[in-house]
């Protein structure tokens, strides 16, 4: 009971940490946006990140130095906060006795079953959650399983600002995405649960494949990989987490240009990649975007400051 409690509390940090343009092979996903003068540099991250793929790429050590604020998507409560993580837990849990099993077709609850089984789980546990939490649990189980756990590239970034005394600021409020999360698989639990389990199936190659595509800034993948099968599956939850929020975010974005400060903008990879991405709605609003790519000279120079 103790080992299954310490990976719904893992599965809650995970949360606490996610909420995932024209395409080229570049050095990194690091952009910068540029109007008239004036400029700002946009980072593709992954919410979680094996150590093994550290140190991370130049071009974000250099827009990272650049920088006078740090923008990230969300403040995330600090994992050793039990009293934050139960907060979080109580949020994305049912009320007045609802279960999940009772919204699931007969054939989702099965596999579903099934696949809890092979983590040494049962759905009995997790029934009281919803649909958003049971796929952030099966995702950190199957992540653990592959030794694919790590600290995300926002999790360092904002540790780091902290440890450097540099402005963080927010694109949303821990809040707005506990509501966001509510609302994912709502009245479609059964195909959001049933399109969760199908990406468990390859998660492994998936993530890894991801990951290559992050690192080169590879768009092209990074759609194929993040985006269009989400389009296709299911298109709420790429309405709720990705497009939604990109055209949040656009108004946003544009407040930080006309003033005398250096901002980087941190969010999801996938919110750069595909037809709706923050990237693309900048370029249709005027802005200039391009591959930030740090020459030898600057790369050294970094390296070597970090």
């Amino acid at each position: 009971m103790k080992s299954f409690t310490k990976k719904i509390v893992s599965a809650s940090v995970l949360l606490s940490c996610s909420l995932l343009a024209s395409a080229a092979h570049a050095q990194s996903s690091v952009w910068q946006v540029s109007k008239g003068n004036d400029s700002l540099f946009i980072g593709g991250t992954v919410h979680i990140l094996p150590k093994s793929e550290m140190p991370l790429p130049t071009e974000f050590g250099h827009a990272y130095a650049q920088a006078d604020t740090i923008f990230l998507e969300a403040p995330a409560p600090d994992p050793s906060d039990a009293t934050a993580q139960m907060q979080m837990l109580k949020a994305l849990s049912y009320s007045n006795n609802e279960k999940l099993s009772q919204k699931l077709d007969p054939q989702v609850k099965a596999s579903l079953e099934n696949k809890l089984n092979e983590f040494g789980a049962n759905l009995t546990k997790l029934d009281s959650f919803r649909p958003a939490m049971v796929s952030i649990v099966l995702m950190s189980m199957e992540l653990q399983k592959q030794n694919l756990l790590g600290e995300g590239v926002d999790a360092y970034f904002a540790k780091k600002a902290t440890k450097d005394n540099k402005t963080k600021s927010y694109l949303e409020t821990m809040e707005f995405q506990l509501e966001l999360f509510k609302a994912m698989g709502q009245n479609n639990e059964s195909n959001f649960i049933k399109y969760n389990l199908a990406q468990l199936n390859n998660y492994g190659g998936i993530f890894k494949k991801l990951v290559s595509a992050w690192r080169e800034g590879d768009t092209n993948t990074l759609n194929q990989v993040a985006i269009k099968e989400m389009q296709k599956t299911d298109p709420n939850s790429y309405k709720l987490l990705i497009s939604d929020r990109n055209n949040n975010w656009l108004p946003k974005v544009e407040a930080m240009f006309g003033n005398d400060k250096s901002e980087f903008i941190l969010v999801g990879v996938a919110h750069l990649a595909g037809q709706d991405s923050l990237l693309t709605l900048l370029e249709n609003r005027g802005y200039t975007v391009s591959l930030l790519e740090v020459d030898n000279v600057v790369a050294a120079t970094t390296r070597e400051a970090e």
